[in-house]
């Protein structure tokens, strides 16, 4: 009997740290896994991500709500018993697999259907897991505080994060992904029974110590934990979004501020001490001015120093939060209500983000908003807990923020001051400018802060391309070239200001493949390329990359790929699928026109490697900019027939590769790496 019982003490201590630590490692390995299966269902755009966070946030609400629930009405062995046949029931829901539920005219409302049938409750099951493995803890040992596994299961969080970039993506297929991750969810499940059948034992008296105290009930001590959670959410969120509105929506940007989000969480529940109020104050209001420095001129810096600033301000933001929410931690009796006010602050940060600050802002004003709302916040909360607080946080904290709001609304009316129109959906940020450069009044669309087409507001010549899009560019000389030989059937994925329409000749034939909505309104509202085109010119709305699979014949001449989201373009538009899908729907004599301008990645290895794999013969052609009004372009054609390039318009404009082709670079639906094409 007495090896027995030593046998289910030792084996009930590690099943609780493998049970949480497993647990949190799948929450979080399966979020970047699930949100790229979907990406391309809804072109590639950095909002997929935060209507993916969304979900889990709010997954983990009612995760989280569940476990408070059950903790405050039954038993503790009815409690497992509970939990125990939730879990045998999630086990039927796997092997998971994802199938897009179209919801109409609502990409945000289809994404959350699809994630809630394809992972809801499996997902939910290990979100209610952590909190219930703890109090069960605090149970069975009343004397050890239950929160240093908290820093464990957010330990578990970040190496499934770190895992998925290193060691999954990879090695693994995304099909094989999704088989592998329910293969270790049910090995999660069997270590989960074990420990409840083990306490199932041990709990017959729980050994809970008494507290009927309801101070941690009261709304001054609930609110700031849920207002402490939604501002490190809103910055998790917004840093993201802003990230990758500018290099590109990929998993290492999403779980590069994602695991510095959970490091604050390890570091302030951990050690205690490290989150030093005054350091972190200090830190967060020297991020203001950087932040706000971001917000106008991010384009400016490369990858490198955007992601160290980026990261240094979201890692701010959340040692102070975090910090003040370890030190406002309750009693054990209070955990599960802690952790439910947590999440309730999550599901309200993650809301803002993805619903409410789009329809507030036309711009990503919630990224510098969030850094001066926590110092607001750790302001006042030092003054509403105990009526103290020193000379500087009390007075010159306020005077710091009044002269940053209003520094901030200054620089924002004046970069605002050209804008013809504005507006912000789900596909990003959208602005129409009239701005004056070398003496040329020109019109603009910008998405984020890079220009998608520019027409001169000079009557005699607003039917000229200009920008990526002008005469000696890779791209006119494809159309010149292919025009040549009778009337033209072109297909452009991404519209822009529909500036290629100007170079369609009567009985040509210009098909804009365009996923956004709202850029289709402004073209025709505030550009006249295409009401001017001589070309029959039709406008279709959705992902480039499904509507063109539709297409059957490959009877296509010209195939333009200039489908970017700010200056980042959509990688499942450059994989080796796509190439496949591109060079199958045009003629043997077609072309394909990639434009792989970019600020901060060199897509010349990329597209080069692509062509070579599938047997392609290809071109590169660098315009350089002659003046400020100018755009350097770098387009790419490929094509099946190798004379296509040798005609006069192409050989003229065509350039040598650079020297990066050395090294050439493969991506495919199931795996790219933003670190191969890093200029």
């Amino acid at each position: 009997m007495y090896d027995v019982i030593l046998f289910l003490w030792f084996s009930c201590e590690m099943l609780y740290f493998v049970t949480i630590f497993l647990s949190a490692f799948l929450l979080f390995l399966v979020q970047p896994m699930i949100a790229k299966v979907i990406l391309p269902d809804f072109g590639g755009g950095a909002s997929v991500w935060t209507i993916c966070m969304l979900f889990f946030q709010a997954l983990l609400l009612g995760g989280y709500l569940y476990a408070h629930g059950i903790i405050k009405w039954l038993r503790p062995r009815n409690q497992l018993i509970v939990h125990a046949c939730l879990m045998l029931l999630a086990i039927t829901f796997t092997p998971i697999a994802v199938d897009t539920i179209a919801v109409e005219s609502s990409p945000q409302m289809t994404i959350l259907v699809t994630l809630l049938i394809s992972i809801g409750l499996p997902y939910f099951v290990l979100s209610a897991n952590a909190p219930l493995i703890q109090q069960w803890f605090s149970y069975d040992k009343p004397k050890i505080s239950p929160y240093k596994l908290y820093a464990l299961s957010n330990t578990g969080s970040l190496m499934g994060l770190i895992a998925y970039p290193f060691l999954v993506e990879p090695f693994i297929t995304l099909q094989s992904q999704l088989m592998v991750w329910s293969a270790a969810y049910w090995c999660f499940v069997g270590c989960s029974i074990a420990l409840i059948a083990t306490l199932f034992v041990r709990l017959q008296a729980p050994k809970i110590v008494s507290d009927d105290s309801q101070e941690a009930e009261r709304p001054t001590v609930v609110l700031p934990w849920i207002g402490l959670s939604a501002l490190g959410v809103i910055a998790l969120l917004a840093v993201t979004s802003s990230m990758t509105q500018n290099i590109s929506a990929i998993p290492f940007l999403w779980l590069l501020p994602l695991s510095l989000y959970l490091i604050s969480f390890i570091i302030c529940f951990g050690n205690e001490r490290l989150a030093n109020r005054r350091l972190w104050l200090g830190v967060t209001a020297a991020s203001l001015p950087i932040g706000m420095l971001l917000f106008f001129f991010a384009s400016m810096f490369d990858i490198v120093v955007q992601l160290f600033l980026y990261s240094l301000i979201l890692f701010s933001v959340c040692m102070a939060c975090h910090g003040e929410l370890v030190r406002m931690k309750p009693a054990s009796t209070h955990l599960t209500l802690y952790y439910l006010a947590m999440s309730v602050g999550g599901v309200i940060g993650g809301l803002f983000v993805s619903f409410i600050a789009p329809w507030l802002f036309n711009q990503f004003i919630e990224f510098p908003l969030v850094i001066w709302l926590t110092l607001l916040m750790l302001a006042v909360l030092p003054i509403s807990r105990n009526g103290k607080s020193r000379f500087l946080i009390r007075f010159g904290l306020p005077i710091y923020l009044a002269a940053s709001a209003l520094g901030f609304m200054l620089t924002n009316n004046l970069f605002q001051q050209y804008d013809v129109a504005a507006e912000r959906n789900f596909y990003g940020q959208l602005a129409v400018k009239d701005v004056t450069v070398n003496g040329l009044n020109e019109r603009r669309l910008v998405d984020g802060t890079t220009s998608h087409g520019t027409q001169s507001l000079d009557l005699a010549k607003n039917n000229e391309p200009l920008s990526y899009y002008r005469r000696g560019t890779g791209v006119e000389a494809a159309i010149s070239t292919l025009q040549q030989q009778g009337p033209l059937n072109a297909v452009v994925i991404g519209l822009g200001a529909g500036t290629l329409a100007a170079y369609g000749l009567p009985l040509d034939s210009f098909k804009f493949l365009e996923l956004n909505p709202l850029v289709k309104d402004y073209a025709y509202r505030y550009f006249t390329y295409l009401e001017n085109s001589k070309a029959d010119v039709n406008v279709e709305v959705g992902d480039g990359r499904q509507l063109l699979a539709g297409y059957t014949g490959g009877d296509i001449d010209l195939l333009v790929v200039d489908a970017f989201s700010s200056d980042a373009i959509p990688i499942h538009l450059i994989t080796r699928e796509a190439i496949a899908l591109y060079v199958n729907s045009i003629q043997d004599d077609g072309i394909v026109a990639l434009h792989i301008s970019n600020s901060h990645l060199d897509l010349v290895p990329l597209v080069f490697g692509l062509a070579e794999e599938a047997n392609l013969a290809s071109s590169f052609v660098l315009t350089k900019a002659t003046s400020p009004a100018e755009n350097t372009a770098q387009w790419v054609l490929l094509t099946k027939n190798p004379n296509i390039l040798q005609q006069p318009a192409i050989k003229k404009v065509t350039s040598s590769w650079p020297s990066s082709i050395s090294k050439p670079v493969i991506w495919t639906d199931d795996y790219s790496n933003l670190l191969s094409v890093l200029k």
